[in-house]
């Protein structure tokens, strides 16, 4: 469509010939259909061309930092904005901040901050955009420390659809206070952000083992569901400085039983090794330890937390995340959700790559930042998330893992009945009822700000009506 569309003469140089009409790669290859153009911007200049072209050809802007939403449409209508030159990484030790460019992924940040001895809270993996999370709030496995991404957030540096570059937070007034606000938590589809200053910490700080992240894990026989699903029950309410995971998996490639099903206990503290032995002692206990297949306990670098999750990262093939976060949940509620994961991930084949999880982190801090707070991020007084991340090669395959992931929230929810069910919005998917994002005022104060910044809707959002 690319030769079709005018006025492309001030952003030639931003068009690589070999991708410029071709899909995008990204995650997930659901919903992603050839672009009328993908454009590589390099500075702001080259974003506010490349939303003059699309105003011009009628066409709707998506922006990428990391490609990994799930739930993100691009048609033959759609002009595509590769952030990937967005790579700024700027620390100011004084101010405690760091600047963040619009195409930085999670583990280019993390591994940056530690050479300098610095963090700042990041979810679990390595190859999701900075910039998408905070959007989406930034649920991490600090939040019981620092509260959500969102809540840490300096300010965003935009471009808005006007063509406008500006830069937003918490001391702006008026509509850009307006614009701020809802880019803390439901900031899709409202500007193109080019960068963040958000909050970073000395990892000292931490008094952390040598500076490391002590984690306990033990890996059961996906019979051993009881025993497992018990005991992550008998950990909740965790201390701030903790992250407790209960997942099901399949045993890797490479490793003994590749393949096979296994639940795996995992237990980070981000804090003194002898409090992480006291609040976890329940992970020692012999006869606990004596069912599991392995037990291991590790010091990790905070650069390296999430690279046992890369191999999750590859692009292409079809997935989606299902989530819900709880008040509370049951032994028979995670049981039930579990054997539904092992049901599926049987009787489909390439969907065995596909992860269940449950986690569970101290939700007082959090609360205590949502107090009188505008930022879009709800439901903060959960401790407990979960997460079906359905992961498969086929297209009727993820056709049929949709009843399986509705099925799978239905019966953890099931475990924490008469709550109002609330969801991640970057575990957005289609077809997903808003109203698990936010409530039916928010939803109508988000539109507003739409109809405020993109009344033309220039950018594709997932919040329209």
């Amino acid at each position: 469509m690319a030769s079709s569309l005018t006025g492309l003469n001030s952003v030639k140089h931003l068009i690589n010939s070999d991708v410029s009409t071709e899909r995008p790669s990204r995650w997930s290859d659901t919903n992603i259909d050839q672009p009328a153009l993908i454009l590589t911007p390099k500075t702001e200049q080259d974003v506010q061309a490349a939303l003059r072209v699309a105003k011009t050809n009628n066409l709707t802007v998506v922006a990428s930092g990391g490609g990994h939403g799930t739930f993100v449409t691009v048609s033959p209508n759609t002009l595509y904005l590769d952030m990937k030159e967005f790579k700024t990484i700027k620390l100011n030790k004084e101010k405690g901040t760091v600047r963040v460019g619009g195409g930085v992924v999670t583990g280019e940040l993390s591994k940056t901050l530690a050479k300098d001895g610095y963090y700042t809270p990041l979810p679990n993996s390595n190859a999701v955009g900075v910039v998408g999370c905070v959007i989406g709030g930034g649920n991490t496995p600090l939040n019981g420390l620092h509260g959500w991404m969102a809540d840490i957030v300096v300010s965003f540096r935009v471009v808005t659809a006007g063509g406008d570059i500006l830069e937003v937070s918490s001391s702006s007034t008026g509509k850009e206070l307006t614009l701020f606000n809802a880019l803390c938590g439901a900031g899709h589809g409202l500007s193109v952000i080019t960068s963040i200053e958000t909050s970073i910490y000395p990892i000292t700080d931490l008094n952390m083992p040598e500076g490391k992240v002590w984690t306990r894990s033990l890996v059961f026989p996906v019979s051993a569901i009881d025993t497992a699903a018990q005991l992550f029950l008998d950990l909740l309410r965790p201390p701030p400085a903790a992250s407790i995971t209960l997942l099901g998996m399949r045993s890797p490639p490479g490793t003994p039983a590749a393949g096979v099903p296994i639940v795996v206990l995992g237990y980070s503290y981000f804090g003194p090794a002898e409090e992480a032995e006291k609040h976890a002692s329940l992970l020692f206990q012999e006869e606990l330890v004596g069912k599991a297949i392995m037990a291991t306990t590790l010091l990790v670098p905070m650069e390296n937390i999430n690279d046992k999750f890369d191999p999750l990262n590859t692009h292409c093939g079809h997935k989606a995340i299902a989530s819900c976060r709880l008040e509370k949940t049951n032994i028979e509620a995670i049981k039930n959700a579990f054997q539904l994961w092992l049901s599926v991930t049987t009787k489909y084949p390439d969907s065995q790559k596909s992860p269940l999880a449950l986690s569970s982190l101290n939700s007082t801090k959090p609360t205590e930042l949502g107090q009188g707070s505008a930022k879009f991020v709800e439901g903060r007084n959960r401790d407990i998330s979960a997460q079906i991340v359905t992961i498969c090669q086929k297209e009727e395959t993820m056709a049929a893992l949709t009843g399986f992931m509705d099925d799978t929230v239905a019966e953890l929810r099931k475990g924490d009945p008469g709550v109002v069910p609330r969801s991640f919005p970057n575990n957005l998917r289609f077809g997903i009822n808003l109203e698990e994002m936010f409530d039916r005022k928010r939803l109508a104060e988000l539109r507003e700000v739409k109809k405020l910044w993109d009344a033309d809707g220039l950018f594709w959002s997932p919040f329209e009506a």
